[in-house]
Parts: C-alpha cells; structure tokens; sequence
C-alpha cells in the first residue's frame, strides 16, 4: 500500500480504531509461531520483540483475540516492524516501551487451528496457561507477563487470571462484559438482536476467511485476509483450516437466550457461565495486579467495572466517556470548549511498566471517573457516597412530593428509535450520537420543575410504576434526561426492561452527571426501540398504562 488508509473495526464489538499503513511502522523483531496446546491445538501467534532485547530478557505482554492478530496484506508484508492489523498502535507502543508482545488468534479463529463454538470456550480458557508457559520459556522472556485488550480481548485478558499462573502479574481489561446476558445479549431480558446479528455474521466472515461488513470498503483494497504463520507462508494450510470450519452462528445460538441460564445454544452452556461472572471464584483468587476500564455510555461496560470489583480484586478502576475503542468522547453533554478525552495509550503502558518493571509498592485501590456536564475527571480511593432522592410521576412533571393524578397512558410506536448510532452500538465501531430529543417520537414524558442548585448524580437510577398492559409483556425503554435552559434535551442514560402487568422496576444504567441551577430533568418512555432491540410484543399492537399515583424515579445523589 502507498497512501494511509483509516479503518475503524469494532471489538467484541472489533478492536478499536486503526492504521493501516506501509509507510509507517516500529522496527521490531518479528516472528509467527505456532504454540501447542494440551489437545494438539495449535494457536498462531505473532511475537513482536524490541530490536535489542538483553539476555535477561524482557517483560511480554500477551493479547488475546478473535479478530485476526494481523493482516495479511496485498503487495507483501514488511519484515522486521511490527506487523499490521487492528491492536498495531498499542503493540508498537509497548515495543517502543522496550516490552515485548505475543498476539495470538484464539483457537478455531484466524490462523489457529481448533473449533470456536462459543466465546471463551472451556479450551480457550484452558489454553490460555500453555500459552503463557510458552512465553516463559522462551529466552527473550524475563518471565513477567501481563495481559491486556478491549472487549473480547478485554475479556480474555481478564480470564487468563483463571489459568493461576504466578508469571502472570498485571492485567489491564478494557471495554468488556462481566455479565454476558445483562450487558449485550439480552439487557433486561430484551434481545439486543442489532449488535448480535451484525456481530455474528462479521465473526462468520472472519473465521472463513473473508472481510466482514464492519470493514469499511476501502480496506478491501489493502487487506487479503489473516497472515498465515510460519511455514505456511503461502496460506495453504490456513486456507484448509478455513475451509474445514463450521457456521459461526452466534446470532443463531442467542436467539432464545434471554437470561444468563439460557444455554448459549441447545448445545451450549449457561451463557453466563461463559463470562467472567461465570469464573468468579478463580478471578477472586489472581495474584495479579488488576485494573478495569469501562465507558459510562459504551453498552454496559461501567455495570461490568462495578460488579467485576464486587467479586474479584481490582486494584485500578476507570470509568470514561469514551466510545467502544476509547478514541471519541461520549459524553452527551460535551462542549466545543470540552475537555476531548481518548484513551491514552501511553497510560496502558504505563500501567505495565509500574507493575511488570518498576514493581513498587502496591497502592491502596483507586478509582478515577469522568462526570459528564462538568466534562472532567475526578478520582477517589472510594465511589462518591450517595443518598437516594425520590421524584414523583404527577401528571406530566416530575415532583418532589407524591400526590395522586391522572394516569397517563402510551399507544406504543413500534418504530421509536434513539437513533442508528447509541451505547448498544458503539461495540459496531460507531460513536455514540447525542442529538436533540425534544421532539422525540414514540415516548411518553415527566419534566421537573427548573432545579434550584446543582444536581449531581453517581450510579444507576430505579424507575417504578404500576402499569397495565394490552399484551402479555412489554419492553419498556427508560430515559433519564437533561433539559438546558434553552430546551434542548439530551440523553443522559437508559434502562430496558422485559415487563408484565402491575408493579415493574426497571433499573436505569450507572452514569455520572451534573446538572447547573435552572436545568431541568425529563423522563422518558417508549415501548420500542428499533432496530436495536426486539419487538414486544412480537406481532400485534401494544398499549401501556401508568399509575396516576406511586410511580417514581429514584436517583442516587452524591452528597
């Protein structure tokens, strides 16, 4: 290639934004082995290593993917830099850093042999301790090793904990799951079928060797497909490999899946049992250095921060605006005079330098968290302590005290929509839009009267109401939102949730916001919202009734 193209690719979702380039890339020392596993599987693996690696040899840092390590592409692969594909920034970095970097495919994806059925299959997991056995008997390797990665990555990066290696000493996971079903297939029980069946059939094309619809087209031009390892340098055992694997149907398999004990696929295990939730007590017991990166409105990535640190050690806590890859800022309420906060890599690899070189003494955990219409970070040892304040569905206003009024009711429009580009899709490799929804269509409304001090908000919000229905069961999608003194409305964060008729709780996604004096707060509801989510009911028509009295929405207020 002559010219740079930029691609975008999602992570799990597809990893993060990239650069494709020939004219740009770190010297390095680089080869494409092949590692066994316990069953004769064999894994593909780039290792990237700094030009002048000492006898001693040098801390490694192990990605795991199913996306493609790297590319290959047309008009030939230099040698000698790192090579391109999708984690090329960070690997040059950490290179650059004087680590080194082992990228593999994991089994039944890319270049390695095996079968992928599911994510994080019991051999994916399983392989992970051959793998970094491997490394550690290599002679470039000082026999320190961390882990890292976004989403998928993310997630097998946090799991090769559960391989109990003491080798293992820093894992830095970003952008992913801690509960499967809750945080992407299905959010309160409603199946989020616009990412799942875009990612299914993009993971398809992957694994039989084609582009998948997330590449933009221009990256046909340049890419051909996953580089071939060593001794195959001609692609005629990879192409065998592709050829001979099966479907990669996840759309398929998830399809009834509406709780985490859904098997994933009648085949399948719990879907749960395949998330980190799933492996809980062996992440509990890791002597590594762990740190989480979620994004308050990427999916339900903050959800997976808190609950992963409810469970298992986390050392280091971040939750930032970001879209999926941490290259944009999310934030609804960001300015032109914001603060553009992306994810700083040189951050990653100072996080491996402290605990895989510098190994200093641990500090106490700390979190650190960006609020949103204060545009800035704060940081703490602990979460901001928060107090519950109620308001009350009176009519059409949100009221600080309860009294009884009309019931309002909603003839649900199956069309509603917040939008092509939201938190349930930026693991698709879009941003999140924050438009205008003062003229929302398809929803119902609550206002507050104009706030007389500031609001500041830390966690995730309840929505409770008795409610009639004309189906069975509803989907109800829940806004809290801002109003600013000039009426534009902008979402701040949402809740789903699969109901029946009479007392309903939905709970509304952790966010950190602050709202001025002479602002305003609007909830919204809708019983729809396509294309992302599933229909409910799934043919017919829907009306939605709310309790003229006891409805309210209850926020966790920082003190």
């Amino acid at each position: 290639m002559t010219s740079t193209v930029a691609l975008r690719l999602a992570a799990f979702a597809l990893p993060a934004a990239l650069l494709v380039s020939a004219c740009r890339s770190v010297p390095a020392g680089v080869t494409h082995p092949r590692i066994r596993a316990a069953d004769n599987v064999e894994i593909a693996a780039d290792v990237v290593l700094p030009l002048i690696v000492p006898d001693s040899g040098v801390p490694v840092v192990l990605i795991q993917t199913r996306y493609w390590r790297s590319f290959l592409l047309r008009g030939g692969t230099r040698k000698g830099v790192v090579p391109t594909g999708p984690r090329e920034p960070i690997v040059e970095r950490l290179v650059t850093a004087g680590f080194g970097v082992v990228v593999t495919d994991v089994r039944g994806t890319g270049a390695s042999s095996g079968i992928w059925p599911w994510p994080w299959s019991q051999g994916e997991v399983r392989d992970m301790g051959p793998i970094i056995d491997w490394i550690v008997a290599q002679k470039w390797s000082n026999g320190l090793i961390g882990a890292t990665g976004v989403s998928y990555e993310g997630t097998t990066a946090l799991l090769t904990a559960t391989a109990g290696r003491p080798a293992l000493g820093a894992i830095l996971a970003r952008e992913l799951e801690w509960d499967l079903v809750d945080e992407i297939i299905a959010p309160g029980h409603v199946r989020n079928m616009g990412f799942v069946d875009s990612w299914s059939r993009s993971v398809d094309a992957l694994d039989h060797g084609r582009l998948p619809e997330l590449f933009p087209r221009l990256a046909r031009f340049g890419i051909r497909g996953v580089a071939p390892t060593d001794g195959d340098e001609k692609g005629d055992a990879l192409r065998t490999l592709q050829q001979q694997r099966p479907p990669t149907d996840v759309a398929g398999r998830v399809s009834a899946v509406r709780t985490g004990t859904d098997r994933f696929g009648a085949d399948g295990p719990p879907s749960d049992s395949l998330s980190p939730s799933g492996h809980a007590a062996a992440l509990a017991t890791t002597t590594a250095v762990v740190a989480m990166w979620g994004g308050w409105w990427d999916g339900a990535t903050a959800d997976a921060v808190f609950r992963a640190q409810q469970h298992m050690p986390v050392r280091e806590a971040v939750i930032g605006p970001w879209a999926h890859e941490g290259t944009s800022n999310a934030s609804p309420l960001r300015r032109d005079d914001s603060e553009r906060p992306t994810v700083n890599l040189d951050a990653v690899v100072g996080f491996f330098r402290r605990h895989l070189v510098e190994r200093n003494a641990a500090p106490a955990p700390r979190n650190t968290w960006f609020v949103a219409g204060a545009e800035r970070w704060k940081s703490a040892e602990e979460w901001p302590t928060t107090v519950p304040r109620t308001l009350h569905l009176v009519g059409d206003q949100l009221a600080e005290t309860p009294r009884a009024g009309a019931s309002r009711s909603l003839t649900v429009d199956f069309e509603a929509s917040t939008g092509k580009n939201t938190r349930w899709t930026t693991g698709l490799a879009r941003p999140v839009d924050a438009p205008d929804r003062s003229s929302t269509r398809g929803v119902i409304s609550w206002q507050s009267a104009a706030l007389n001090a500031p609001l500041s908000v830390f966690g995730a919000s309840e929505f409770v109401c008795q409610v009639t229905l004309d189906a069975p069961e509803a989907a109800l999608h829940v806004y809290v939102e801002s109003v600013d003194q000039a009426k534009r409305v902008r979402l701040l964060t949402e809740g789903v949730q699969r109901v029946s008729a009479g007392l309903v709780t939905v709970r509304v996604r952790p966010v950190a916001f602050e709202l001025p004096a002479g602002w305003s707060l609007r909830l919204s509801i809708a019983g729809a919202d396509a294309p992302s989510f599933e229909r409910v009911p799934a043919v017919g028509g829907q009306r939605i009734q709310f309790a003229g009295e006891g409805c309210r929405l209850t926020l966790p207020v920082v003190r």
